[in-house]
């Protein structure tokens, strides 16, 4: 039998195992199936078969729209980064769109958003049949379109003009959509003073029916808009004053902190500094308790369910969804992060996603010392073969944020773990394979070297670059590694020169910038977050001048 080949007697293993499945008996494992055959079974994208994705890449062009559906479902649940498949389902799906029914067009683009996958295809089929979507689309509906849509960046004014309608129309009936409704249209740019105010005006006649946490969200979200309104303003500032910090969830306090900050009126930034005092008493609190032994119990008081440095945890996730940085907040949450370094499980679930977000929001040398500290812990600690491709992501991206200051010893913990993220790449989701490259690229051709060459060659596809409602609404783009870029109107490729629309996270939670005389917003380098700073000096690594723009 040594003289098979491996492949063929992989196959008949496969199917000896696939007749005993059919018999109803547990099936054996193959005697010749070896333990060096099994090598590398780990690495292997979600453990789909091979032949299954062959199957599907083959039926993609005569699928019909129910089987188009129900692959794309199967794909999401698998975590799925193919992007031939994808390229593939989306050209089947442009090519017979009048051959889907509204649900099942709504249920291609929910799937496409959550695998965050979109082209020229998906655009133009979308853009098709969103007539027959939004004509008689519940206020359910309404807001599923415009929040997938603007998840996958589709180029707003090739559709949106068509669903605004149905939006007005729809907008006494919304209530918990609101708050999405108002980020959704942040996030794809699309400056609609009018709009914005009705969706806030609407969701102030129901705040009285609903709770704190949906004031919190419905205020954050339209902060963003960069709009001033007194009344939403002074009840927030009364919610702030009745101790939110204190007695709202960390995330719901947060997002108030978050707006109370976006927001330029009278007694604003006094209200968000009293949440941030009272959340920050609070964390560190929880970080003083956890050092006595007495104090423990009191530490679980704050969190009956949670520990304190999943607090913590939970804390710096959502500071980094909403781009706000507090080094108060910052220090509290970091305290607890290096009291749980004794704790297996925190180390084992929590501490990389803790390191990534530290490191994403911190600002100055000491900050950068002491999660320079917390990664080496997290490398050097017994879990770190056990992390999976996400950890070792966020562990990677911890550190190339921490070599953008300089630290040489920061880039010498990213050189060493490009290699271990880059061999996990497999396992990732394509929104985890374009920040792991992005990263990468960081660091260059002579430090990356083989590893950053294997990126390289991955199947990847960006998501189409911002382009809102301006004059850039119009220009080309290019695609650049993991991002895609606006091509200045007149420029192309071939001077490099590209410009990146400042998005959701990439500027630090302020008051918007004054615009003088007609002419854009300057923006302030200081208010830049990390990430922002990490993608463009990918790009410029790899060639490219990039204008970031407000």
């Amino acid at each position: 039998s040594s003289l098979v080949p491996v492949g063929e007697r992989l196959l008949a293993a496969m199917w000896r195992r696939a007749a005993c499945h059919a018999r109803g008996r547990r099936p054996p494992w193959a005697p010749c199936v070896t333990p060096k055959l099994a090598r590398g079974i780990a690495d292997r994208a979600n453990g789909v078969a091979a032949s299954l994705r062959f199957r599907r890449l083959w039926d993609a062009p005569t699928m019909e729209p129910d089987v188009v559906v129900r692959t794309l479902g199967e794909l999401e649940a698998e975590k799925s980064s193919d992007v031939q498949l994808f390229f593939a389902l989306s050209n089947r799906f442009y090519a017979n769109v009048e051959e889907f029914f509204p649900p099942q067009v709504d249920d291609v683009l929910a799937s496409f958003a959550r695998l965050r996958y979109a082209d020229d295809s998906l655009l133009r089929g979308f853009a098709g049949r969103l007539g027959d979507l939004a004509s008689d689309a519940s206020p359910r509906r309404v807001v599923r379109l415009l929040h997938h849509a603007a998840a996958l960046q589709l180029r707003p004014h090739a559709w949106i003009e068509g669903l605004l309608p149905q939006i007005r129309r729809q907008l006494p009936y919304l209530r918990e959509g609101l708050p999405t409704v108002l980020a959704d249209l942040h996030a794809l740019r699309w400056r609609d003073p009018q709009l914005a105010e009705l969706c806030l005006t609407q969701g102030l006649l129901i705040a009285d029916e609903m709770d704190d946490v949906f004031f919190t969200r419905l205020f954050e979200r339209w902060s963003r808009h960069g709009l001033s309104h007194k009344e939403v303003e002074a009840q927030a500032i009364e919610l702030a004053q009745q101790g939110g910090g204190s007695s709202l969830d960390p995330r719901d306090a947060l997002n108030l902190m978050a707006g109370l900050r976006r927001s330029s009126g009278a007694g604003c930034s006094e209200a968000a500094r009293q949440v941030e005092a009272e959340l920050s008493a609070r964390l560190e609190g929880v970080a003083n308790a956890a050092k006595s032994k007495d104090g423990s119990k009191k530490a679980v008081a704050v969190s009956s369910t949670s520990s304190p440095a999943e607090e913590a945890a939970v804390a710096l996730e959502w500071m980094q969804r909403l781009a706000l940085r507090s080094p108060r907040l910052w220090r509290a949450c970091a305290d607890n992060v290096e009291l749980a370094l004794q704790d297996r499980q925190f180390m084992r679930t929590q501490l990389p996603g803790a390191i990534c977000a530290l490191a994403a929001l911190g600002s100055g040398a000491e900050e950068s010392a002491l999660v320079s500290a917390l990664l080496s812990a997290a490398v050097d600690t017994a879990a770190m073969p056990k992390y999976s491709a996400e950890q070792v992501l966020d562990l990677f991206r911890a550190a190339c944020l921490l070599r953008l200051s300089g630290n040489a010893g920061d880039a010498k913990a990213a050189v060493a773990l490009l290699a271990p993220a880059a061999r996990l790449a497999s396992q990732l989701p394509l929104p985890g394979r374009r920040a792991l490259l992005e990263a990468a690229e960081t660091l260059g051709e002579d430090a990356g070297g083989e590893a950053l060459a294997a990126l390289r060659a991955l199947p990847m596809a960006p998501l189409p670059a911002l382009a809102g409602s301006d004059k850039e609404a119009d220009w080309d783009s290019a695609e650049v590694g993991p991002q895609a870029l606006l091509l200045p109107a007149g420029g192309g490729d071939a001077d490099r020169r590209g410009v990146r629309l400042v998005g959701f996270g990439d500027m630090f939670a302020a008051p918007p910038p004054a615009a003088t005389s007609g002419k854009a917003a300057v923006l302030e380098p200081s208010l830049t977050t990390p990430s922002c700073r990490l993608a463009l000096r990918a790009l410029e690594l790899q060639g490219w001048k990039v204008e970031l723009r407000s």
